[in-house]
Order: C-alpha cells, then structure tokens, then sequence
C-alpha cells in the first residue's frame, strides 16, 4: 500500500500531509481504550466490551516503538471475527483493545521512520492514545493529502477495507459486469457493497441492491441511483423481490452477506453468470471456525449453467491498488460514486458503533471521531458524547 501511494505521489497527484511538531509530552499520560471482556455469543453486544478510562501510558519508547493521538476510526464488519477464540485475521484476547483501524498524529517516535508530527493511518485500537510495539508501528502507512479529498476517505471510499475492497471486487476477481446485464450487490446501503454496486452501475450494468427495511431501500434506489431494491426485511420473500427486479436473471452476483440470500441469487444465476464473495457478515456472529456457517446448497447451479463462484482477499490484490485508488479518485471527482459516512462522537461511542455494525443501524461508512477536527491536545483525548453527525457524502 505504501509503495502504491509513493507511486501516485511521483505522478505528482498527491500533497505530503502536513506535520506539526507536537509539544513536549509528560512521563506519564492517560488514554481510554475499550477492551474485550467476554467473548461474544452470537450478535455481538456491548456488554462484551469494557470501556477503561485515565490508563496512564508511559511515554518513554522502546527503539522502534510509536505514540499516537488517535483521531478517527474505522468499525468494519472484519473486527467482529477477530473477538472469536479463533479468527482468520487474527485472534484477540480477552483484556485486550479492540482493534480497529485508523488514523492519527504521532506525538512520540522511537523509529526513525516515523516523525513526530505527522500523520499516520493503521492498525491503531479502539483508543484515545494508542502506543505501538516496534512491530506496529512498522506497519503504519503515512498519511496523504489531496485537494477536496478529506482524510476520512482513506477509510471510507478510498480505504483498504472499503472502496478499494469494492473495486477490486468488481473489477479484478470476474469477468465486470458489463452493459446489458443484471448486476446484484448484496449490503448494498454498507461501506463496501454501496460502492460495489456504484461501480456496477458505472459499468453499465442494470444493478440491484439488496438491504434490509424501506429506508435502506429506498437510499438504494433514490441516493444510488439503482434500478431497484430487494429488502430482505419485507414480509414478501426476497426471492419473489428477485423474479420481480431480475426477470432476465443474475449476471453478477456481488455478496457481502451470504446466507440463504446467496442461494437465492444462484438459483437466477445466468449461463455464464459471475458470483463474487467478499464477505459473509450474516455468518460473522458466532458461526465461524465452528463448523456452522449456512453454505449454499444451490451449487450446482455454477455447473448447470457455466457459471463460477470465486471468493478474494484484497490483500491478494495489492499490485491493483495505483489503478483502483486513480480510478475511485476519478470516479468521485466525477460525482459518479460517492459514500456516505456515519461518525459518532467520541471514544465511548466505538462500542455501541459496534453493535449497530451487525443490526443496521447505520448507512454507508461507520466512522468513530475520537478527536474532535482531528486536532485535539493530548490533554482533552478521552472526552465525551457519543451522537452521530449527519449522515455525508464524502
């Protein structure tokens, strides 16, 4: 990703993000953080976190180790299979931070990598100061600027887990879903299927979406501009919606959600038909690594009619990075995507936000602003409410 983003930058696309010399940090200072306190059974819930306020932080650094302010956080869907005793991207113990990606000011460097006063955007925790490990703080990407660009793109339209997930979804795994075929794009209202099916509908395709209750529906179909909406949440079954809004079949099948739903589009799937996994959140709760996940049992359909099923990892994908940054960056300065963002308000906002992740309580990128413009004193990281802002299109 870093070599991605010094590519761009010798293009001269991109504007070094600013630093500021931070003031001369006390021995000893204090962070919140929320930590896991059981393991969740089933739908995750709040009362499987702790929040711990005033932890003092030692600031003297080990070599290589970092102090960030951290600013802004990422809660995305990955996070919750990481809670579980055993996790694919990596397992969490009990008493540790949650973790969460975003971004932040380093106040205190002992790597020489790293400058104080500067941005950066990673693997930070569920914190108001996170201080790294030699380790972490080598996997922290620089932070970047771009006229009209806010930094919570870099988590949202033009973050790894995101708008670069989407797109590498859409256009990198498959055959594209090109004009004149029937794209459908499950978690549609989400950070990555809003974009995903934004992205189907640039190229093309007659695009539907699927999300759960007529708001959702209805951004779908008002906000995103799609042909239409199944809601899986109506008393008419979804798979009525899809012989209604996909009489000519499924071409392209974009899942983030599985379950049943996935049965349901590969029973539509066309001769040659595209199914592309990026996710199974209906699975995420309690069902992984413990030989419950509900699989679909329309498989053969792929056989029946020529069609193929393919799951990815974006991590695998990273040498599409430069094209898919210049196209999404493109794409939104042509107002063709865009991607809503739901911030809450403060540190002890994270853990509800985690909640609403699972039980749709939001629409499009959820986002929890830690430090107040980005910009906050050390001395005030920790404070207070927890409302959302307007939800926005970034």
């Amino acid at each position: 990703a870093v070599a991605a983003l010094q590519s761009l930058s010798l293009m001269g696309n991109l504007v070094s993000s600013k630093q500021e010399s931070p003031p001369p940090l006390p021995r000893v200072i204090s962070s919140s953080r929320w930590e896991l306190r059981a393991r969740p059974n089933g739908l995750v819930s709040v009362d499987d976190f702790a929040l711990q306020e005033q932890i003092e932080i030692d600031t003297e650094l080990d070599e290589g180790e970092a102090l960030v302010q951290v600013e802004m956080l990422s809660v995305d869907a990955f996070l919750r299979t990481m809670l579980d005793e055993k996790a694919y991207h990596g397992a969490i113990s009990l008493g540790d931070t949650l973790p969460a990606l975003g971004y932040g000011r380093v106040i205190a460097s002992a790597s020489p990598k790293i400058r104080p006063g500067s941005r950066v955007m990673g693997m930070l925790g569920a914190c108001t100061v996170a201080k790294l490990s030699a380790e972490q703080a080598a996997m922290l990407m620089p932070m970047i600027s771009l006229p009209g660009v806010p930094p919570t793109a870099f988590l949202g339209i033009l973050g790894i887990t995101s708008g670069i997930t989407a797109w590498v979804g859409v256009h990198a795994v498959a055959r594209p879903p090109r004009r004149g075929e029937t794209a459908l794009v499950s978690g549609a209202t989400g950070a990555t299927g809003s974009v995903a099916a934004q992205l189907a509908k640039v190229a093309g395709a007659r695009t539907i979406g699927v999300a759960g209750g007529p708001a959702k529906a209805a951004y779908c179909t008002s906000a995103l501009g799609l042909a239409g909406c199944v809601d899986y949440k109506a008393e008419r079954p979804a798979g009525e919606q899809l012989d209604e809004l996909c009489p000519d079949g499924i071409d392209f099948y974009f899942d983030t959600v599985g379950g049943p739903l996935l049965d349901e589009a590969l029973k539509r799937l066309n001769r040659g038909g595209r199914v592309v996994i990026c996710g199974a959140s209906s699975q995420y709760n309690g069902n992984l690594n413990v030989g419950t996940v509900r699989g679909p049992s329309e498989y053969l359909k792929l056989a029946e009619r020529g069609a193929s099923m393919l799951g990815y990892n974006v991590l695998f994908y990273m040498h599409k990075l430069p094209f898919a940054i210049l196209h999404l960056l493109w794409l939104r300065w042509r107002r063709k995507v865009a991607l809503a963002e739901q911030v809450e308000r403060g540190i002890g906002g994270f853990g509800p936000a985690m909640v609403k992740m699972f039980t749709g309580g939001h629409i499009g990128k959820l986002l929890v602003e830690v430090a107040e413009g980005g910009e906050a004193a050390v001395s005030a990281v920790g404070a207070t409410p927890t409302q959302a802002k307007a939800v926005k299109l970034a």
